[in-house]
């Protein structure tokens, strides 16, 4: 038995045609209309999030740049502690462990002539250490689980650097802190 021209055509025609992958034939059963994936999307975020969000949506980064450079000059204008002095503020949103505090005050022994301030966050310290004139030369040090440095002459930031923890910060910066407030020669 042969088959007819119009049924020889016929399974030609069905072999030709493709079936869609099966993503395209269920997609209105994973996926839910667009609005629905949209709302979704918008209303996923946490607080920190939205938070985040509404804190930076009008960021003016020039204007932070200022605030951050004119910061430090701001808090040593009436800086009134004694050469060889510590000063502690709090920010008032809970208190670093008390032993902790004595551990970077211990470890970082003030050079002649050398102030320090604690700014206690909490979480975090900031130690700025300071020498004559006053915030001419300026250590400021941020003790957070990665610690860091900036070096400032003049309000001109000269320096950075990143420690792994606070004990190696503190080890390295015993050795060097009497040279960047009183440098050698």
């Amino acid at each position: 038995m042969t088959p007819c021209s119009w049924q020889v055509r016929f399974y030609v025609a069905m072999a030709e045609e493709k079936t869609p992958p099966a993503e395209e034939v269920k997609w209105w059963i994973d996926r839910g209309s667009v609005k629905e994936r949209e709302k979704k999307i918008q209303t996923s975020h946490g607080i920190i999030e939205k938070w985040a969000y509404e804190m930076l949506k009008d960021y003016k980064q020039e204007q932070a740049v200022r605030n951050v450079v004119d910061m430090n000059p701001r808090i040593l204008k009436d800086l009134s502690i004694p050469a060889g002095g510590w000063e502690y503020f709090s920010l008032g949103v809970g208190s670093y462990p008390a032993n902790g505090l004595a551990k970077i005050k211990s470890s970082l022994p003030l050079p002649p002539n050398g102030r320090g301030l604690i700014i206690d966050a909490g979480y975090s310290v900031r130690v700025l250490i300071t020498g004559e004139p006053i915030g001419g030369r300026l250590v400021d040090i941020n003790f957070t689980e990665a610690p860091s440095l900036d070096y400032w002459i003049e309000n001109e930031l000269v320096e950075e650097r990143l420690f792994p923890n606070v004990n190696d910060a503190l080890k390295k910066l015993r050795a060097d802190l009497s040279d960047y407030i009183n440098p050698p020669g």
